[in-house]
């Protein structure tokens, strides 16, 4: 049996880890001489500034916030989610942006597999609203390449189709399909039939644009918050100022703050969920890594009218993404929802010789109807709104240290990483940023040892920066994988870094900004102009050669993939793990369960037994394929055994993070009283409950040997005894009889054989 000293062991293994070095970090400028007069006028106006800044409607919070947050994005606010179900109330939220204009533009839209997860078992509102609003998988399953999105109207060069419409199978590919010409999207490969049991999730990834994701957050916020909702949660209120006191009656350092509204503010801990500008950030001086401009883009929001919308919802032209080339558009249209006429398009943009006026709404209205394969003179009833233009940079960053010195302030989401969009893994590498560090606050908060915040904030560094950067090189080979499509159109990407190059030089670097702005707009439009072949039906030899080159690439996995099933569900946080250089052509490689150290908790399918069931039948992630359904409530419970720990925090009532002790195997009654005196003792000492559940191979001959205080749950195809079995190295283990300990988060933490 697994002794008191083994489960304390495992249980700091999973929060606590050495010390690393930190850069020192300082602030400091260049010196600027003053005479005494000057000082004392100076010293003067910033004294009066700063008394009518404080003075006035009292505007100094004399409390000190176990938690401020500066960032009302998606990570900002799943965060305060988490907090609130921890109990942590002592929290507010500051975002300088207004609360409208977080709901209006569509940005990010894919919420991958693990953040399906994580939100259906955290957030099961939230979930649902996702699965009532975003759109029918049949409408964003594919990617369409071509001359323009309308089918009908340009070149078709390839469609491929992604596996999203059933939950993946254990070593699936997430590789997308290309399908022949004229094949609709409904003979997806993915529409095949498997057991529950093969399935590696209970959940399926999701499209659904951001502003309305953002919505069902900061719902879910208000709620949690209760009446503090409204107040806690300061949109439009901008962080102007920071500093770090150290007051005597404080055994570590606090955070002072002061917003535009002129209110200053304390907190044990400030979160920057401030994007990849955070203000939060740069104030502590701890700088970005990696590669800061990739390429200049405009994002067009735009709305389409029904009779358009009706237009483009043909079956043969339903895509989440369309990369469209012809002579009057490079560009991808990102359709958020086509029945509601929700789309952005994607322009690359080369300043300083282009600039925004080359983006004004006449021009991006005709590069629009280019696009979607239309003449807006001929267009009748068909029109659209265009809702915002907006330049953005696409970067590769990752922060150096997401923790300040005094281990107090802490990066999430974009302010910790920025990533380029395809593939979809910033947003939702920030929702799961949040996901580990919210429970690690909750114990800090509940603990007397100050202590602690190194080794656990450490630990919160040492999971996700690994995460970040394995995502981060990710992303970019997933970019490089569409430059490569635009290359088959005869389309380099080098060519308009060259020519930029050479214009910026001597001696044409002396010639006019205006001149050189121009030999820029002509020289793009007669690299473009052999694309017109695209925009056309009628065959000709460079567009079938075009098309070859594409469909060349698409037959070998070339596509932009979706889906990414070692990287979305099968990442470790086991030292390590992420060390070696990722192959390319692994990226869609299909995932395995594993029962090791470090990783997500597998998805295996388990009964609740029914002497459990007393306990609750609400917060179980329950299995929601027909094979496992209960036709009366009152029959058996089928759940997934992944992210145990939180299902069972939410049965049980915990208002705190749980660890979850899994005991393999029939639970001697002579063993019970010493384990469960060990299980309290360290349950004491590390002020965390440790919940004990007991995995049975099938169910128990007498009801009344389960003892009512135990959780027993059947793992009827004794899945996880194989999984332990592949695990052991050592022919003495003994997998029938193992403890595996889980932490609040779902990852494993130590796994003990029998």
């Amino acid at each position: 049996m697994m002794s008191r000293a083994v489960i304390s062991k495992a249980w700091r293994s999973s929060t606590l880890s050495p010390s690393s070095a930190r850069i020192s970090q300082h602030h400091g400028g260049p010196h600027v001489m003053m005479s005494s007069m000057q000082r004392r006028k100076l010293l003067s106006c910033i004294n009066s500034r700063i008394i009518r800044s404080f003075s006035s409607h009292n505007k100094h919070d004399n409390r000190i916030h176990d938690v401020i947050i500066i960032g009302g994005g998606p990570s900002g606010l799943f965060l305060s989610s988490l907090l609130s179900s921890y109990g942590i109330n002592s929290h507010l939220l500051f975002d300088k942006r207004p609360k409208e204009e977080l709901l209006k533009h569509p940005q990010a839209h894919f919420i991958n597999l693990r953040s399906m997860e994580i939100l259906k078992v955290e957030m099961p509102s939230v979930y649902d609203g996702i699965q009532r609003e975003m759109p029918d998988v049949s409408e964003w399953e594919g990617f369409h390449f071509g001359g323009s999105v309308m089918g009908s109207s340009g070149r078709r060069l390839g469609r491929v189709v992604h596996p999203v419409k059933k939950p993946l199978r254990a070593g699936q590919s997430g590789s997308a399909i290309l399908l022949p010409t004229n094949d609709k999207i409904q003979s997806s490969a993915a529409d095949d039939e498997s057991r529950d049991d093969d399935y590696i999730s209970v959940c399926r990834p999701a499209h659904l644009a951001q502003n309305k994701f953002v919505s069902l957050l900061l719902n879910e916020a208000k709620q949690r918050q209760g009446g503090s909702g409204e107040t806690n949660l300061r949109y439009g209120e901008e962080v102007i100022a920071i500093e770090e006191i150290d007051p005597e009656s404080q055994s570590q350092p606090i955070i002072s703050i002061k917003t535009s509204h002129g209110q200053t503010y304390q907190t044990r801990y400030l979160i920057a969920a401030d994007g990849v500008h955070s203000f939060a950030r740069t104030s502590f001086g701890i700088p970005m890594m990696g590669q800061n401009t990739m390429q200049n883009l405009v994002n067009v929001h735009f709305r389409t009218n029904s009779h358009l919308s009706k237009m483009l919802m043909k079956d043969s032209d339903q895509a989440m993404l369309h990369f469209v080339y012809n002579s009057q558009l490079v560009g991808a249209f990102v359709c958020h929802d086509d029945r509601k006429g929700e789309w952005v398009l994607q322009i690359p943009f080369f300043p300083p010789y282009q600039t925004m006026d080359d983006f004004s709404i006449g021009k991006v209205r005709e590069m629009v109807w280019a696009g979607l394969g239309m003449d807006s003179n001929e267009a009748n009833e068909c029109d659209f709104d265009v809702l915002s233009i907006r330049p953005w940079t696409m970067s590769s960053l990752v922060a150096q240290s997401y923790v300040n010195k005094s281990n107090n302030m802490v990066l999430v989401g974009d302010a910790a990483h920025a990533f380029p969009p395809a593939g979809g893994f910033g947003m939702n590498t920030g929702l799961q940023d949040s996901h580990n560090l919210a429970w690690r606050l909750a114990l800090l908060l509940r603990s007397s040892n100050h202590h602690m915040a190194s080794s656990v904030l450490t630990k919160y560094e040492s999971d996700r920066k690994p995460i970040a950067t394995q995502n981060a090189a990710l992303s970019v080979r997933n970019y490089n994988r569409t430059l490569r499509i635009a290359k088959a159109c005869y389309l380099d990407d080098q060519h308009p870094a060259l020519l930029t190059t050479v214009l910026g030089s001597p001696p044409m670097s002396l010639l006019p900004l205006e001149t050189r702005q121009g030999m820029f707009r002509r020289l793009v439009r007669v690299a473009m102009m052999p694309l017109a072949s695209l925009a056309s039906l009628n065959s000709s030899l460079h567009a079938n050669h075009i098309e070859r080159n594409v469909q060349s690439i698409l037959e070998s996995g070339g596509s932009l993939p979706l889906v990414f099933p070692k990287y979305e569900i099968g990442f470790s946080y086991e030292h390590g793990a992420h060390s070696k250089k990722e192959d390319a052509s692994n990226d869609t490689k299909g995932y395995y369960p594993r029962m090791r150290v470090g990783y997500r908790l597998p998805h295996i399918i388990l009964e609740v037994w029914n002497s459990s069931i007393s306990h609750a039948r609400d917060g179980w992630s329950v299995l929601e394929t027909t094979s496992h359904e209960a036709e009366d409530p009152s029959d058996s419970l089928f759940i997934t055994l992944t992210d145990i720990s939180s299902q069972l925090r939410k049965v049980l009532s915990y208002d705190t993070p749980v660890f979850t002790l899994l005991v393999l195997g029939a639970l001697p009654a002579s063993s019970l009283t010493s384990m469960r005196q060990a299980i309290d003792k360290v349950s004491n000492k590390m002020n965390t409950p440790l919940i004990m559940a007991n995995i049975l191979p099938e169910a128990p001959s007498d009801e009344d040997n389960v003892s009512e205080n135990i959780i027993t749950l059947i793992d009827s195809q004794q899945v996880i005894w194989k999984l332990m079995s592949e695990e052991s190295s050592d022919t003495a283990d003994n997998p029938c009889n193992a403890m595996v300990i889980v932490r609040p988060d779902g990852h494993i933490s130590s796994v003990e054989f029998g």
